[in-house]
């Protein structure tokens, strides 16, 4: 293996977290699917945590079915879907840029920080019992009578670093894009005039601004135009869900030092329109966007042919980030105390603009590969390939809901958050991140991926397993089965319930032939090496 540089090395530890972090949300989903279907096929395992367990009385189902509920996404979004875009974006910018990563301290801080906020929101659930749900509508987090206090203290101050943290990295990333090595430099001001296309839109009112920058980024690879109008969604979801654990935290904190505030002081509607204002960020934002953006360098790369409409796309990816400005309301389409002109406005036309983008996207996408025939179906396309088809279907699903009178029905059921919400993240968001694993070990590392049949195996499992959970599921809520909700037994569901348990299982069994070959193709050594640090010959000497 050809030795690795101090970038690369931080990248491939971004990614060994990211994938533990997998592991674990993929075990709590496991446990949560396992409650569902059998309640007291845990009850044991439930009775070992409960004597370590930081609450003062004994949890019910409910209860610790909730929490892990809330440590859930925590863990899925910012433990695996952060840390191993973070590690992936440290590498990729500077190396596009053809220069280093501008904050280099940064890097290591930026790991520590992800890893513990992520580590301390999880303890807080697990242990804690935190279990206001990922919603965390108000005025649930501060209602101390039914989500402990002791859980939720703990639980703000991982958000908090988490929301920081990420504000560092969007720093270091805009600060390495922005930095003057470039052919012609951009001030924070001019940047955003970019981004969101005033200069460009000045230019058709015939104001042009003569000393303003390229409008698409000065030529700057289409990656790194995503990341940079991106980025732009990712500080926002930070800064708005900081202000709003930093909410929850006076509250408790007043709680702890008895004297409790009026939770009826926050209107409960304007908070869960800022609240998913930011949110939405995360979900109709970064996601859409830096996935695009993925495919736009993995596929080129991988085929050896220029992206077809290379310098459409750069609009495309303007326009996603205007209308991911203006989508929230979907979340409040079936909440009657939300003005009808916003849902109608933001949570269905507006809406319905993602799917515009995103059909010229995947358009873009599909037509390079097909120009590039033959194409060689390396691991990195198979699962580019697979992730597309993710977003298709998953996409599809969030067409059906988009609609004032059909998600009266379908919201609050397992249709919203598994044919839509899980088949993105785990048929399309998962297998990007896989594709991009799959490239950089050996850019990396100088090693090819071991085993075809363990990568096939890892495909299969992981898209059969995830595409049948969230489809059996998503039948299950066509028929009326709620979200955010434990049934008692006898369930009416469980049918349903005991397939989506065989899709998980086989997800698991695709993401065990996933590590087995990483770590046939590194070896054991090489692994714990990147987190171990050990000293080279010539140190040990000395």
């Amino acid at each position: 293996m050809k030795e690795i540089g101090w970038i690369e090395k931080w990248t491939l530890r971004f990614a060994v977290v990211a994938l533990i972090f997998l592991a674990m949300t993929g075990f709590e989903g496991i446990l949560m699917r396992t409650q569902l279907a059998a309640p007291t096929a845990l009850e044991g395992f439930e009775s070992t945590l409960n004597a370590v367990r930081i609450v003062d009385h004994e949890p019910t189902q409910a209860e610790l079915f909730y929490a892990m509920m809330t440590a859930h996404p925590i863990v899925g979004i910012y433990g695996f879907a952060y840390m191993a875009v973070m590690g992936a974006f440290y590498f990729l910018v500077p190396y596009l840029l053809k220069k280093e990563i501008r904050h280099k301290k940064l890097v290591p801080i930026t790991f520590w920080l992800q890893t513990g906020g992520v580590l301390l929101c999880w303890l807080s659930g697990f242990f804690g019992l935190f279990n206001s749900l990922y919603t965390l509508y108000w005025p649930l987090p501060v209602s101390f009578d039914r989500v402990p206090l002791v859980g939720t203290i703990p639980f703000t101050i991982g958000a908090a670093v988490i929301m920081v943290n990420i504000l560092l990295f969007s720093y270091n990333t805009f600060s390495t894009v922005l930095s003057k090595s470039n052919p012609q430099s951009y001030s924070i001001w001019q940047f955003l005039r970019a981004a969101f296309g005033i200069s460009r839109l000045m230019k058709w009112l015939g104001k042009e601004d003569k000393n303003a920058p390229n409008l698409d980024y000065n030529g700057l690879p289409v990656f790194i135009v995503a990341v940079a109008r991106g980025s732009i969604d990712t500080v926002i979801n930070a800064v708005v869900l900081l202000t709003a654990g930093a909410l929850i935290l006076v509250y408790g904190i007043a709680t702890l030092l008895g004297h409790p505030l009026n939770p009826l002081a926050v209107d409960a509607l304007v908070y869960k329109n800022w609240f998913w204002w930011g949110l939405d960020m995360v979900a109709d934002g970064n996601v859409l966007i830096y996935t695009a953006g993925v495919w736009y360098l993995l596929i080129p790369l991988l085929t050896g042919r220029r992206l077809v409409g290379e310098s459409v796309v750069r609009t495309v990816i303007m326009v996603d980030l205007l209308v991911s400005m203006g989508v929230w309301s979907h979340h409040l389409l079936s909440d009657q105390v939300q003005p009808f002109w916003m849902r109608l406005l933001s949570g269905q036309m507006i809406t319905w603009g993602e799917f515009f983008t995103m059909g010229l996207t995947i358009f873009a996408s599909l037509m390079t590969i097909w120009k590039a025939r033959p194409v060689k179906f390396t691991p990195p396309m198979i699962f580019v390939l697979g992730s597309i088809f993710g977003f298709l279907i998953g996409g599809g699903a969030g067409l059906t809901q988009a609609n004032v009178g059909l998600n009266v029905i379908l919201h609050n059921t397992q249709w919203v958050i598994m044919t839509h919400a899980h088949t993105m993240l785990l048929t399309g968001l998962s297998m990007v991140l896989f594709a991009v694993i799959y490239t950089l070990v050996p850019i990396l590392t100088g090693k090819e991926i071991r085993s075809r049949a363990l990568t096939l195996a890892h495909f299969w499992f992981w898209m059969v397993g995830s595409v049948l959970m969230t489809y059996v599921m998503g039948m299950a809520g066509s028929q009326g089965m709620l979200r955010r909700m434990l049934y008692p037994q006898p369930n009416p569901y469980q049918p349903f319930l005991n397939v989506a348990w065989v899709g998980g299982i086989l997800m698991a069994i695709g993401f065990l032939a996933f590590l087995v070959n990483i770590v046939a193709t590194l070896g054991w050594e090489a692994v714990l090496g990147l987190v171990v640090e050990r000293k080279r010959p010539a140190e040990a000497a000395a």
